[in-house]
């Protein structure tokens, strides 16, 4: 049995484009769980057999529409506030890219699209670090770029 090549919790990364600099990416520090969640919404229609209408038919389904969705958990860093509070107050959309490391070959490389932060929660608890939780909906498309 050969066993799988696996990855580490660093080969996932949600970076934000800078708001100093555009066209260069920045992962927010202190997210402790992070995932990319791609959906198809389909739609389907029933398609007989025309030469044995008795037979249970098929289902035959087409693509409407694709989507990413982006998540996120950890501790709230202070040098990532001001990054997330700025693409929650905007009504525009940011750009957001999801990394993941290796070669083209292996599989890396990265999605990159435009994003609305739709959700932000900051807390707390007494005794432990601040938290925060954040998620992105994509607008638009969402490309994937291999790894060189």
């Amino acid at each position: 049995m050969a066993q799988p090549t696996t990855l580490p919790f660093s080969a996932i990364a949600v970076k934000l484009e800078s708001l100093a600099k555009a066209g260069t990416f920045e992962a927010p520090c202190g997210l402790t769980e992070r995932a990319a969640q791609f959906t198809k919404e389909t739609n389907s229609s029933v398609v007989p057999d025309c030469a044995n209408e008795d037979a249970a038919p098929f289902v035959d389904r087409f693509a409407v529409s694709k989507s990413v969705a982006v998540s996120g958990k950890g501790v709230m860093a202070r040098q990532s506030l001001v990054r997330w509070r700025a693409a929650y107050e905007s009504d525009a959309p940011v750009k957001a890219r999801v990394e993941v490391s290796g070669t083209g070959a292996e599989g890396g490389g990265a999605w990159e699209g435009l994003f609305h932060l739709t959700s932000f929660e900051v807390g707390a608890v007494r005794g432990e670090r601040c938290s925060v939780s954040v998620a992105l909906q994509s607008t638009g498309a969402v490309a994937f770029t291999a790894a060189a």
